[in-house]
């Protein structure tokens, strides 16, 4: 029985790492691409390419007198993204459903009802800044949170990242209780990137998120399939090899 269950664990764990490898890989290439324009200075300095040939030449050959890609303009942020306060939905007008409610501080239970379409992106407005949640389906931002309502010069994915590179701290409003002001967000200067890259960007990333999602889901049932059988496997209301058949199943 220890056995088992400890394959359970170990299983769990795996996929808590490996999200955790797929997260920090897909920061490290947007940091690269959007950050550090790493491609372009490359290219500046003559070395060798190391993206596919279809991405590296999507890329500028040199950088301008502000540092950044030689055609990337400079704009505001919501020329980029268009971020929107979320809505009201109390505990006691829940039911719960199929869709995530979206705190600042990230899922706060289920409603029948969504308000937005995935996938999208949420950010903390209110309580926790700089908090920012990639959410796969249609969800319900409440009104802690600031969701991005359009996608002008970005995508969801690329989006994601982008917002988790801005200093939500330092736009700090509130007194008692930390609080974002969008119109503040919105004014921030910074390159507006090519479609053609982003949509590169998320030709790449998008299976990193989309794999983070499955191994999730398969820890919530790994893990519900372990709090299911420990009890019926102590009372003996199971036998071992029955539970072992169910963790095949779903493993």
């Amino acid at each position: 029985m220890t056995a088992l269950l400890s394959g359970l664990d170990d299983k769990i764990e795996l996929n808590r790492r490996m999200n955790e490898t797929l997260e920090a890989m897909a920061r490290a290439i947007f940091k690269d691409w959007f950050v550090d324009f790493g491609p372009t200075r490359a290219k500046a300095e003559s070395r060798p390419p190391y993206l596919a040939p279809h991405i590296w030449s999507l890329f500028p050959d040199r950088l301008d007198d502000e540092d950044k890609p030689e055609g990337w303009p400079l704009g505001l942020l919501k020329d980029i993204i268009v971020l929107q306060r979320g809505f009201d939905l109390p505990k006691s007008g829940r039911t719960d459903g199929d869709y995530p409610v979206i705190a600042a501080s990230g899922v706060n239970g289920t409603h029948i009802e969504a308000k937005v379409s995935g996938p999208g992106v949420a950010t903390g407005r209110s309580g926790i800044l700089g908090e920012t949640f990639y959410i796969h389906d249609d969800f319900w931002p409440l009104n802690t949170s600031l969701w991005v309502k359009e996608f002008p010069k970005s995508s969801p994915v690329h989006a994601y990242f982008l917002i988790q590179t801005l200093d939500f701290a330092s736009f700090n409003s509130g007194s008692a209780v930390p609080t974002l002001n969008r119109n503040h967000v919105h004014s921030l200067l910074m390159p507006i990137t090519p479609k053609g890259i982003v949509q590169a960007f998320d030709d790449v990333v998008e299976p990193l998120l989309k794999q983070q999602r499955h191994n999730e889901l398969e820890t919530r049932t790994l893990a519900q399939t372990r709090d299911l059988l420990l009890p019926k496997l102590v009372s003996g209301e199971i036998r071992l090899r029955d539970a072992e058949k169910a963790v095949e199943a779903v493993a």
